[in-house]
């Protein structure tokens, strides 16, 4: 039957057709990918590939990026239709811990090191708050933070007097991105997931 009132109760399992196409329905998604180099978490399309373009669903179109990460940069990234859980995931007040594996241009000193431990002014009068630094090389650290401010990681670094030459987000809360995981992929994680990320019981 044709409907033309928009007030009219659908059945659950009832099948709905709109231009001769049916109407797939779905609900919140939340999704973990694995982020290549080269794609950006923006749909301006003068920017390049998007990471949405790596989602072929009809939910694309819907999907927010919880916590961008630069073009250049590679690993975990989240995106969800729920707007509750992408504030949750970026907001500071929550404190949810990001981890980065961090590839520098420079060898690293322990002064640098000491410095990005105990927080540093990283421009435009904003201050980065002291992170967990772990040496894991010569010129490869893990920096884990809180915060989640535009380009935080690379201002951090280049106040302490290196530069990045590479960044790989690894962890969100308690989840961790797994190694099987190529670059490009994805997965429907659930809501059993999302306690892992926020905490909530």
């Amino acid at each position: 039957m044709i409907v033309r009132d928009p007030s009219l109760h659908v059945e659950e399992n009832a099948s709905v057709v709109l231009d001769g196409k049916r109407v797939v329905v779905f609900g919140m998604i939340y999704i973990m990918m694995n982020k290549p180099a080269g794609y950006v978490c923006s749909r301006e399309k003068s920017e390049g590939p998007s990471v949405f373009d790596l989602v072929k669903e009809r939910f694309s179109h819907d999907l927010s990026v919880a916590g961008r990460l630069d073009r250049d940069s590679t690993g975990l990234t989240l995106l969800s239709n729920d707007g509750q859980f992408v504030h949750h995931v970026i907001s500071p007040r929550k404190a949810i811990e990001k981890e980065y594996l961090v590839q520098t241009v420079k060898p690293l000193t322990p002064e640098q090191i000491e410095a990005m431990s105990g927080g540093l002014l990283i421009g435009r009068g904003e201050f980065s708050k002291p992170v967990r630094v772990r040496v894991m090389g010569e010129s490869s650290i893990e920096i884990t933070l809180t915060e989640g401010r535009f380009h935080e990681i690379k201002r951090l670094v280049k106040a302490s007097g290196n530069e990045v030459r590479a960044l790989h987000r690894s962890r969100i809360g308690g989840l961790s991105l797994p190694e099987s995981m190529k670059p490009g992929e994805w997965i429907d994680i659930g809501e059993n997931a999302l306690k892992k990320i926020t905490g909530a019981k």
